[in-house]
């Protein structure tokens, strides 16, 4: 009202889904999912070309699917969403943990000043991609499990919405192709078997600039 101009609002993942459907891994492609995991875990719907919002815009949020029945506390205040076993805050935690413990890790080089008794989500993706690279055994079991975690959240959005492209991206999709490669061969084995063998899965095109774009393709669309 103030400046005289159209607005819309969506969430990130949403937005991020429209760029790359436009300009990205999505081009092309008139069905698919679309799935984020950075420090939470975003998921978007788009069906005949168009984002699916639902009716009050919250389809698609796939990191709020139970993947644990009274499994571990999530952000939003549920138990057992795959948000709390997938995101990149649920594997510091696991990391975290697992210092406290007694185990050791690269993680405390690589990430000057952590400190294990602080819950935080402090270590971000290129720390957690070099320590795989370097073999760490506690940031390579979190990684595994976590995107074990992803496959059967993963998989049951298949079973119930049979998509024919799945999109993967956010930070540590990017960084880490281990959790790309666990949850990739987790869905196929957990999803009903045509379709998980049918399901292409793929990684995000457009990085950083997926929300960017997709931003501006809402703004087009809306001022049109």
């Amino acid at each position: 009202d103030r400046y005289g101009v159209p607005a819309a609002l969506r969430n990130d993942v949403q937005i991020a889904a429209l760029g790359e459907a436009r300009f990205g891994a999505g081009k092309g492609v008139d069905d698919f999912l679309c799935v984020f995991v950075g420090t939470g875990i975003g998921g978007a719907i788009v069906r005949d070309g168009a984002l699916i919002p639902g009716s009050t815009g919250s389809a698609g949020e796939i990191g709020h699917t139970t993947v644990v029945v009274n499994g571990r506390l999530c952000g939003c205040g549920g138990r057992g969403h795959l948000e709390a076993y997938a995101s990149r805050t649920a594997i510091t935690k696991r990391i975290l943990g697992e210092l406290r413990r007694g185990r050791t890790s690269v993680i405390t080089e690589l990430v000057p000043g952590i400190d294990p008794m602080v819950d935080s989500s402090a270590i971000r993706s290129g720390a957690l991609k070099k320590a795989v690279n370097a073999k760490d055994e506690v940031v390579v079991e979190a990684i595994i499990d976590a995107g074990e975690h992803l496959g059967y959240g993963l998989a049951s959005a298949v079973n119930l919405l049979n998509p024919r492209r799945i999109i993967l991206g956010g930070g540590v999709v990017e960084s880490v192709k281990l959790l790309y490669k666990t949850a990739e061969r987790a869905t196929r084995r957990e999803a009903l078997r045509h379709a998980g063998d049918r399901v292409e899965i793929v990684r995000a095109e457009l990085g950083d600039y997926s929300g960017v774009v997709g931003a501006a393709v809402i703004a087009a669309e809306t001022r049109g």
